[in-house]
């Protein structure tokens, strides 16, 4: 039966993730900046170096594209102690910015990440992304669903940006919390 600590390391592990992802989507890097280390590293097929250089990338490929869609499966964990090696499939689309002149692309990606608790915070330490498959996406719908649906976008005009706010407020709370000496919740459970 896992402990409770592990249990705890399973779940902050799979949150970081959702940010991430949720993050990138949305277009709010700095959001996705939290997910990793300060010297993480990162190799992502058309990059690969430090989380800084990542996400200066990121900033310039970000802007060839329209928007972007990951869908995560729930992530395989194995914990060693104060690292974990995990394992998440990905179903990711990405849609260039010429406005449906260029075909999406469809991929079926693994992320395959180091994670590390430092300071009382499970973060990526080191990242690679395994591509399966690809294709291009399947083409626009002859008709289109209609104006009345609620659609996506990147940014503070996106239906789920009150979520945006609220994860960006709870790692900044939570980093204020690890300054501070605050042992976290794994500490108050397992000091005693």
């Amino acid at each position: 039966m896992p402990t409770l600590d592990e249990l705890v390391a399973r779940t902050e592990i799979t949150d970081v993730l959702g940010r991430y992802a949720h993050a990138i989507d949305r277009g709010d890097r700095e959001l996705a900046r939290t997910c990793y280390h300060p010297d993480a590293t990162d190799d992502h097929g058309r990059f690969s170096g430090t989380v800084d250089e990542l996400f200066e990338f990121f900033e310039t490929y970000g802007a060839t594209l329209e928007s972007t869609f990951h869908f995560l499966s729930p992530p395989t964990i194995a914990l060693h102690g104060e690292r974990a090696e995990v394992e998440t499939y990905c179903l990711y689309r990405r849609q260039p910015v010429d406005g449906g002149a260029s075909a999406a692309v469809f991929q079926g990606l693994r992320y395959f990440d180091i994670f590390e608790r430092r300071a009382d915070r499970w973060l990526i330490a080191e990242r690679t992304v395994i591509i399966d498959w690809e294709h291009a996406a399947p083409p626009l719908p002859t008709t289109a669903s209609p104006p009345t649906w609620v659609r996506g976008s990147r940014g503070e005009t996106d239906p789920a940006a009150p979520l945006t706010r609220s994860l960006s407020t709870a790692v900044r709370r939570r980093a204020d919390s690890a300054d501070a000496g605050d042992q976290g919740f794994i500490g108050r459970c397992t000091s005693s």
